[in-house]
C-alpha cells in the first residue's frame, strides 16, 4: 500500500498535509507564500490518538488498506476537492492518518444493523468494532454474527470507531443524535472528523443537526433492497443499489467503499428523499399487496391460499426478471399492450372494491407506457 501512495504522490493525485491530520493549504494560499507543505506519513498514526483508539478519519477516497488500494480505479477522486480549491478552501489531505483501515461501530443490531456491519465487515479495508443495542440480548447475537464487542451506549461506540452506522428505526435516529450531539457539546467525546451515517430511506442527513459545528461528516446511504432477515440478507447486498446523501466529503467516502464492494451508488438531494422512499414502497411493499389481491382473486376461483400463492410464483418471478433484464417497456404483456378492450372490460366487470380500483389505475399506466413506447419509435417508415 505505501508504494501505490507513494506513486499516487509522485503522479500529484495525493493532498499532502501540514501535518498528520492538519488540512492542506489550498493552491492560492500556496501559492501566496511560496512554501511546500511538509508530507504527512500516510502510516504514521495522528499524536492525538490513544492506545487502541481508531485514529481520526481525515476524509479520504483513495487509502483504505490493501484491498482498496489493488483498485483505484474503481474509487472516484472528489469532485469536492476542486470545488473547494476554486473557492480558495482549505482541501483537506487525501491520505489516511494511522491505520489504513475504517472501525464500524453499529448502533441498532436489526436487521439492517446486522446485515450491513456484516457485509461491510467482509471488507479488508475495515473492521467491525461493535455493536450497540437497547436489548443487550440483540448486541450480543450481532457480534457473535458479525465481529467486535458490544457497547454500553452510542458514545461508548462511537468513540471506538471513526465510522458509526446508525440501523435504528426512523424514529429514533434523531435521539441516537441528541446523545452524541450533547456528549460532544459537554467534552465526553469528539465527534471530529468522525464519519455518520444512518439507513433511513425517508429521513435525510438534516436528521443529524450541528454535525459541522461539531467536526462530524455526515450521509445517509440506503439499500434499495428488502432485508428480511437479520442473519442471512448480508450475502444478497453485493446486488444492492444504494441511495446517497449528504455532505460532500461523507457521501463520497460512502461512495468508494460500496463501490469497491460491488455496488451500484447514486446521489440525490436531500429534499427527494420523502419521494425516493415512496419509489422504494411502490417497487418492493405495495407488490406485495397487489400479489395479495391476485392470490385473493385466486381462491375466489377455487384454490386454496397456499396453491394460489405458489401458482403465482412463476408468473410473477419471471416477469420481475424480466423487468429487471430488459426494462419496462420491453416486458410490456398483456390486453393493455394488445388494445384489447373488451378482455379489460370483462376483467373490470367481475372485479369489486380495491381490486378492482388497482387494477383500472395499473391499466391506465400501461396505457400510458404502450404510448410512451410508441412515441419514442417514431412514426412508420
Amino acid at each position: 500500500m505505501a508504494a501505490w501512495l507513494e506513486q499516487k504522490t509522485r503522479r500529484g493525485l495525493v493532498d499532502e498535509g501540514a501535518g498528520a491530520g492538519a488540512p492542506a493549504p489550498s493552491p492560492a494560499a500556496a501559492g501566496a507564500t511560496g512554501a511546500a507543505a511538509p508530507a504527512a506519513s500516510a502510516a504514521a498514526p495522528l499524536a492525538s490518538a490513544g492506545a487502541g483508539a481508531p485514529a481520526p478519519l481525515v476524509p479520504v477516497v483513495d487509502a483504505w488498506g490493501d484491498a482498496i488500494a489493488a483498485a483505484p480505479e474503481r474509487i472516484p477522486a472528489p469532485r469536492h476537492a476542486a470545488r473547494a480549491a476554486a473557492g480558495g478552501a482549505p482541501v483537506p489531505p487525501r491520505v489516511c492518518a494511522g491505520p489504513g483501515r475504517l472501525r464500524v461501530a453499529v448502533v441498532g443490531a436489526g436487521k439492517v444493523g446486522c446485515s450491513l456491519g456484516r457485509y461491510l465487515g467482509e471488507s479488508a479495508a475495515v473492521d467491525v468494532a461493535g455493536f450497540y443495542s437497547r436489548d443487550e440480548a440483540h448486541a450480543r447475537e450481532a457480534v457473535e454474527f458479525a465481529g467486535g464487542s458490544v457497547f454500553a451506549s452510542p458514545i461508548e461506540a462511537v468513540r471506538a470507531a471513526n465510522l458509526l452506522l446508525v440501523t435504528t428505526p426512523d424514529t429514533t435516529i434523531a435521539d441516537v443524535w441528541d446523545e452524541l450531539a450533547r456528549a460532544a457539546h459537554a467534552g465526553e467525546v469528539s465527534l471530529r472528523d468522525k464519519l455518520v451515517v444512518h439507513c433511513s430511506g425517508a429521513l435525510s442527513s438534516s436528521v443529524f443537526a450541528g454535525a459541522r459545528e461539531l467536526g462530524a461528516h455526515v450521509c445517509s446511504a440506503h439499500p434499495l433492497y428488502a432485508v428480511s432477515s437479520r442473519f442471512d440478507c448480508w450475502r444478497e447486498l453485493g446486488r444492492a443499489s444504494f441511495t446517497l446523501e449528504g455532505d460532500d466529503w461523507a457521501v463520497d467516502l460512502m461512495a468508494g467503499l460500496l463501490r469497491a464492494r460491488g455496488n451500484q451508488v447514486s446521489r440525490i438531494a436531500a429534499g427527494a428523499k420523502t419521494r425516493y422512499h415512496a419509489a422504494a414502497v411502490m417497487a418492493s411493499n405495495l407488490v406485495v399487496g397487489l400479489y395479495d389481491m391476485a392470490a385473493g382473486e385466486l381462491v375466489r376461483c377455487g384454490f386454496d391460499r397456499t396453491e394460489a400463492e405458489a401458482a403465482l410464483a412463476p408468473l410473477f418471478l419471471g416477469n420481475a426478471e424480466h423487468i429487471a433484464k430488459d426494462g419496462v417497456e420491453a416486458s410490456l404483456t398483456g390486453p393493455a399492450v394488445r388494445g384489447d378492450h373488451t378482455t379489460i372490460d370483462a376483467h373490470l366487470a367481475c372485479l369489486e372494491g380495491r381490486d378492482r380500483q388497482a387494477y383500472q389505475l395499473l391499466t391506465e399506466q400501461l396505457v400510458d407506457i404502450v404510448r410512451r413506447r410508441a412515441a419514442e419509435a417514431g412514426p412508420l417508415a
